[in-house]
């Protein structure tokens, strides 16, 4: 972590990002689509998780006072449905993690020049470390929101590239989330463009059934690859 590269910048990492995706295509689109049919499969999960819910709420009354005994009643009826829909949710949670790990795996490749194996990318090695820390990141997360917002995004701004440091090196949770803080202390304007670009960019992923993932999500995984390794001082491949 002691060496540092000045001078990077960010129109040269999306210069970069969009040859890189070009030339690979194919194989990010295929690692997006499996990460797009995930997040459908999460959707499918929780709708109903928040159906059974809402039944067991309206079970109670809607008056001032609330039937306890029917929403354990109801909540009882329903607890086989709602363990299998919490193991579904679990299971595609994890396969979230591993095919999003796909995605940056990816990306970090194609920095050092490697070709892109669908197979290999999934079953690298480090994907605890990525998952422990991408976890642990959520966490820190929700927690910020509830802290007037401000704390969430401060946070999400410092260990952006934790992942980064998790999947490729296998750093510890928070070895990676104290690795990424120190890059960006030392670089602060250029990790607020590519915080910037990577949340607009995962927001647009969320639009018209989550088909801009397979655009947007490659192109945020490789102009924060190619930031993380030049900002350590790490030599990135030309893509074109």
């Amino acid at each position: 972590m002691s060496k540092f590269v000045n001078g990077v910048r960010f129109g040269a990492a999306f210069r970069w990002a969009r040859a890189a995706f070009v030339k690979n295509i194919l194989s990010f689109i295929a690692l997006s689509v499996v990460v797009m049919i995930l997040q459908f499969g999460q959707q499918f999960a929780a709708t109903p998780f928040t159906e059974t819910l809402s039944l067991c709420v309206e079970a109670g009354g809607t008056g001032e006072t609330i039937d306890s005994t029917a929403v354990s009643s109801c909540f009882e009826s329903e607890m086989g449905q709602l363990l299998i829909v919490t193991l579904m949710a679990v299971v595609f949670v994890i396969a979230s993690f591993l095919a999003t790990a796909g995605v940056i795996r990816g990306a970090l490749y194609v920095t050092l020049g490697r070709k892109i194996g669908f197979a290999d990318t999934f079953t690298g090695p480090h994907f605890g470390a990525f998952a422990l820390t991408t976890l642990l990141i959520m966490v820190i997360f929700v927690a910020g929101l509830f802290l007037f917002v401000l704390p969430a995004i401060f946070a999400i701004l410092l260990f952006q590239f934790a992942p980064f440091f998790a999947l490729d090196r296998g750093l510890s949770p928070f070895h990676a989330l104290k690795s990424s803080v120190g890059l960006v202390r030392l670089h602060w304007p250029l990790a607020i463009l590519v915080l910037l670009f990577s949340g607009a960019s995962y927001l647009i992923s969320g639009l018209f059934w989550g088909i801009p993932t397979l655009l947007f999500l490659p192109l945020a995984s490789l102009v924060t690859a190619y930031v993380y390794r030049s900002l350590l001082g790490e030599t990135v491949d030309p893509a074109a």
